[in-house]
């Protein structure tokens, strides 16, 4: 008699039951087909035409900016990139150049306007600038206890910006925009606040 073997089909003994006594010669019983005789065939992926929002292959959205708000690269290093210069050194009327082109900033007691500000939009420049002028003129904080950093001064200047973006070419406040006023009564406001301001 031939030794006991495993059983060559799994669907007599499958694994790991040892010991089974068929042989290959012995008559195989009788069992019946399972239910499902093949196993599925894998779906070939297909590319939805749905917008899926939890595909991990796909980086996370960027976050919505203004429609004419284009991307754009920070142009300064240092604060000293923009060359401000007092040209009649009556320490009111400065220029600087950014960008090929020049500005205008002019100073009065704790105020800073820079002229056709809108036109300057990278946030990193934006506070370079600010951190020239207030080297030459810091301006005090809203309750006049110490100075403004720069960081803050580019808040309020981008805040105008945002106000320019928004506000339809017929806006009686558009050109009130276009200049920022950098002032100790403006200090952390947002455009949100400017117009809550003037709306009443």
């Amino acid at each position: 008699m031939n030794p006991p073997r495993l059983c060559p089909s799994p669907l007599i003994c499958p694994p790991p039951l040892p010991g089974c006594a068929y042989t290959p010669e012995d008559p195989l019983p009788a069992v019946s087909a399972p239910s499902v005789t093949a196993p599925a065939q894998p779906v070939p992926t297909q590319p939805s035409t749905q917008p899926s929002t939890q595909n991990p292959t796909q980086p996370p959205s960027e976050p919505a900016v203004l429609p004419s708000e284009a991307p754009v690269t920070s142009l300064l290093t240092s604060p000293g990139d923009i060359a401000l210069t007092d040209p009649d050194g009556s320490g009111y009327a400065y220029t600087f150049t950014y960008d090929g082109e020049t500005f205008e900033a002019f100073y009065t007691q704790d105020n800073w306007k820079i002229r056709d500000s809108y036109r300057i939009t990278d946030a990193a420049d934006i506070t370079l600038i600010c951190e020239a002028l207030r080297a030459a003129h810091p301006i005090h904080t809203a309750d006049y206890t110490d100075y403004r950093t720069a960081g803050d001064m580019a808040y309020e200047w981008v805040q105008h910006n945002l106000a320019y973006q928004l506000l339809p070419d017929d806006s009686p406040w558009k050109d009130s925009v276009r200049d920022v006023d950098i002032d100790p009564p403006d200090q952390g406001k947002s455009v949100l606040d400017f117009y809550r301001e003037r709306t009443g």
